[in-house]
């Protein structure tokens, strides 16, 4: 059976399809897809606006589309930090199920690590191994010598959260960035994480890091550098991330979406990296979504499924219009 899962995230809708069987919660991906969609560009730190609602909504549509047509007959649609904690959330919400018949399924941080840790339990043969997942609007980290869900860590900031608080233009100063620097300290140690010396491994996950990493690597084949993640050559690229006048274009090249997180983004990664000084860097290829399908596959999440077999609601502006008009008398 296929089964698939749509997530809604600060930077896109992206959409897994596995294959698998449901009593034993295994699954193998079979078909990945995103539709890059720069949410913060319709964001005024509280509300995403109409324009913005229009863009999800047919990235929604189509990412439907192609699962009934790939013969999925299980779909989930998730929503993370980032899009949970707008302030017109129902509204969004609502319009996409009246446009779209989707209900959202909303994942609380700590539910978000839990489904980080669960798809990336092949990990587990490496020593000392934490999970670093930077979204738009949390940090979620596992460390793999705890399996329980209530030991996940959820960090209740993210790239978009520090920017709206700290950061005037895309790129934060040296003096903005040394404010972000020190909170996401101060978050840290408040959340009691570990120092060096804890692990050895750090594994990336999310979509914000492996666009970290892309623009990371194309910075290092400028550079002549060896394109291996390590810290001494991160540091150097997140202060020509900060500094350098071709930062933008190698930006727009590799993740032009990613623009407004990026520069935030790879400070906090720093810190981390910094903090818990791994000897080994990997990227991971599976997230929330697959671990989500695992969680409910096996019931410790109980999600509302998109209904496959009913067609998408007719809409028209003008049918909107009748509507209203309809609503007055």
């Amino acid at each position: 059976m296929k089964y698939a899962v749509i997530d809604m995230s600060s930077t896109g809708v992206s959409t897994v399809v596995a294959e698998g069987d449901k009593q034993s919660g295994i699954f193998s991906a079979v078909y990945k897809d995103r539709t890059n969609i720069a949410v913060a560009d319709y964001f005024d730190g509280h509300s995403i606006s109409h324009r913005g609602i229009e863009k999800l909504i047919d990235a929604l549509i189509n990412a439907r589309s192609t699962v009934k047509a790939m013969g999925v007959e299980e779909c989930y649609c998730i929503s993370t930090a980032a899009l949970r904690n707008i302030d017109n959330i129902e509204e969004v919400a609502e319009k996409i199920r009246m446009r779209t018949g989707i209900v959202i399924n909303y994942l609380d941080g700590v539910t978000e690590a839990y489904c980080d840790f669960l798809s990336n339990r092949k990990y587990m043969a490496y020593e000392k191994v934490i999970l670093i997942d930077i979204g738009g609007g949390s940090v979620e980290l596992c460390d793999f010598k705890k399996e329980r869900k209530d030991e996940m860590v959820c960090l209740d900031f993210g790239p978009i959260k520090l920017r709206n608080k700290y950061v005037v233009d895309i790129y934060p100063t040296e003096e903005q960035a040394k404010h972000i620097k020190k909170y996401v300290r101060k978050k840290s140690d408040e959340a009691n994480l570990a120092g060096k010396n804890e692990f050895t491994t750090a594994v990336l996950v999310g979509s914000i890091n492996d666009a970290l990493y892309a623009v990371y690597s194309e910075y290092c084949e400028k550079e002549k550098l060896s394109t291996e993640f390590n810290y001494a050559n991160y540091k150097q690229f997140c202060k020509w991330l900060l500094t350098s006048s071709d930062r933008t274009r190698l930006i727009m090249k590799v993740a032009p979406e990613k623009i407004h997180v990026l520069p935030v983004a790879a400070i906090v990664l720093k810190e981390m990296l910094k903090r818990f000084k791994p000897d080994n860097v990997m990227i991971s290829d599976c997230g929330v979504k697959e671990g989500y399908l695992s969680l409910v596959a096996t019931g410790g999440e109980t999600g509302i499924p998109i209904d496959l077999n009913t067609g998408v609601p007719a809409y028209t502006p003008e049918a909107v219009v009748r509507k209203k008009k309809s609503n007055k008398k």
